[in-house]
């Protein structure tokens, strides 16, 4: 008796052995190590004197922290504008809530690893023998006779259990998939904020950038309009002649038709920094209303060495992970080849009644296994698995693509700030210049030693030099925030999402949800106040 009960013990003890030593199957992931230069280009890496700075200056070094490096602007206003849109921006909470389902998509995988129990009850009336059939779930249906001293079946309650054992390691595999899709959600959203930082140093500099334009358009416009009352005082007097006033007119009005376009793109600016902060224009601080210049930068940018934008730069970390996920879904593809082995149970009461006599009722239950393997699919599954490992290839050759790509960009946002900082050096030379010019010429027109085209002219070479001035020092502060973007600072002072939303059981689940899931709503804010009138 004893022999034949352990025969019977020998499937169950069998496939738990299988379950708990079972291998899982496919390619294991291994993080990739792609080949880096050894340093960024050494001039294109300057300093404030224009002169190359070593290339083996870590990240940091020259005084900017690539994690804070806005700070290194010393702008109060700027902290509070990043600070504002780190908490308000609308696409960083919605790259936060996809996080968030990530990571609760990988505690939902991992539930799919154990048991799962389900309770169905079924009944009826007919001319059939068991009038539950097709009713309750197949392992409790497995359990059914007919009652003692009845004639039928004709109701069934009960419970039923199943548990795939993973002995090839499929949902092993499928765990690690949404492990690692979760991991790579979080680096995507460690981007949006690096996005976030720079658009928004990038929106408000431009703003003070085109308030300095601005301010100096005005001064363009003051100065021409003294030049062109002087000029108009010598016509009263009859010491000029007509040709000058009207190429002093003519002066005037092309700096006047600058200044509107001008100030509506300042006011675009406005609008700009307002989305990135999650508002409206209304609700920016008063502090931005008065003009300022953009601020002073820092001396040197040290970018450090090209295998920190392996640990700092998130979208290759995102690529990274996007790439074991795929070596995670090829393995699932593997273990779809080889057989599902699983436990299957049910137990509950099932009688005759409704109606019929006599009433009887008694428990039952069951126990078992199942296997189930492909024997003819034509391919199919086979082809499926070796387009999951042409998927994983094809994801490596991205991960490559995007470290490519980032140490591009890096390259080429340390030659464009290079060759702003040179273009700037050269245009304040040529704007002393351009001024020193503009009083000669002024000079020797009030002496009669020269006509007033020569005026005219060193007037509007004047006005032009600095406006393209005004526009390098933006261009430039620009270009110190594409280096650092490039970088990929500003994400690592996130101190992490909160935990993802706690999973009940259904059952539970199914009455809080009925009285208390409201679904997704706007948080209750203010209307923004009225803009002025038009």
């Amino acid at each position: 008796m004893g022999v034949e009960r352990q025969r019977r013990r020998s499937p169950l003890i069998l496939a738990l052995a299988l379950a708990l030593g079972g291998c899982a199957v496919g390619p294991d992931f291994h993080a990739p190590a792609p080949a880096l230069p050894a340093a960024f280009p050494q001039n294109a890496v300057r300093g404030a004197d224009g002169k190359p700075l070593p290339a083996s200056v870590p990240a940091g070094a020259a005084g900017t922290d690539p994690a804070n490096w806005w700070h290194a602007l010393q702008d109060p206003l700027l902290d509070e504008l990043v600070a504002r849109a780190l908490q308000g921006n609308p696409s960083l909470e919605a790259a936060l809530d996809r996080l968030q389902a990530a990571r609760t998509f990988e505690t939902a995988v991992a539930g799919t690893a154990l048991p799962r129990l389900d309770a169905s009850s079924g009944g009826g009336r007919g001319t059939g023998t068991d009038l539950t059939r097709s009713r309750v779930d197949g392992p409790l249906q497995s359990a059914d006779r007919t009652p003692t001293g009845a004639a039928r079946i004709t109701q069934i309650s009960g419970v039923d259990a199943f548990w795939e054992l993973d002995v090839f390691g499929r949902i092993r595999r499928e765990i690690e998939a949404a492990r690692y899709d979760a991991q790579a959600a979080a680096a995507a959203r460690d981007g949006v904020q690096i996005a976030v930082i720079a658009d928004v140093a990038r929106s408000y500099l431009d703003l003070r950038g085109l308030q300095t334009q601005l301010a100096v358009l005005q001064q363009d416009l003051d100065a021409a309009q003294s030049l062109m009352r002087f000029v108009q005082a010598r016509y009263d007097q009859g010491i000029t002649n007509e040709l000058d006033v009207t190429l002093a007119r003519r002066q005037l009005a092309a700096v006047q038709a600058q200044i509107a376009p001008l100030d509506a793109q300042r006011a675009a600016a406005r609008y700009a920094l307002a989305a990135l902060l999650g508002g409206y224009e209304q609700e920016l601080p008063a502090a931005l209303e008065q003009p300022a210049t953009v601020p002073s930068l820092p001396e040197r940018i040290a970018p450090g060495d090209p295998p920190e934008l392996l640990r700092r730069r998130p979208d290759i970390r995102a690529a990274e992970w996007d790439l074991a996920g795929a070596t995670a879904r090829a393995g699932i593809a593997t273990a779809n080849l080889f057989p599902r082995i699983a436990l299957t149970g049910g137990a509950g009461v099932e009688g005759q009644a409704l109606g019929y006599r006599p009433s009887a009722s008694q428990s039952i239950w069951s126990l078992g296994f199942s296997a189930a393997l492909p024997l003819l699919d034509f391919g199919v599954l086979d082809a499926v698995a070796n387009i999951a490992d042409l998927q994983a290839r094809a994801q490596l050759h991205e991960y490559k693509q995007t470290v490519l790509r980032a140490v591009l960009d890096v390259d080429s946002s340390l030659a464009a700030y290079a060759a702003q900082q040179d273009r700037l050096r050269y245009l304040g030379d040529a704007v002393l210049a351009a001024r020193r010019a503009m009083v000669l010429a002024s000079e020797r027109y009030e002496r009669g030693l020269s006509d007033f085209l020569n005026v005219a002219d060193a007037q509007r070479q004047e006005y032009d030099l600095e406006g393209q001035y005004a526009q390098a020092q933006t261009l430039l502060a620009e270009q110190f925030v594409a280096v650092y973007r490039a970088l990929g600072g500003g994400w690592e002072g996130y101190a992490g999402p909160p935990p993802p939303p706690s999973s009940q059981p259904a059952v539970l689940a199914m009455f809080r949800r009925l009285f208390s899931h409201p679904g997704p709503t706007l948080a209750e804010s203010p209307a923004p106040p009225a803009g002025p009138a038009p």
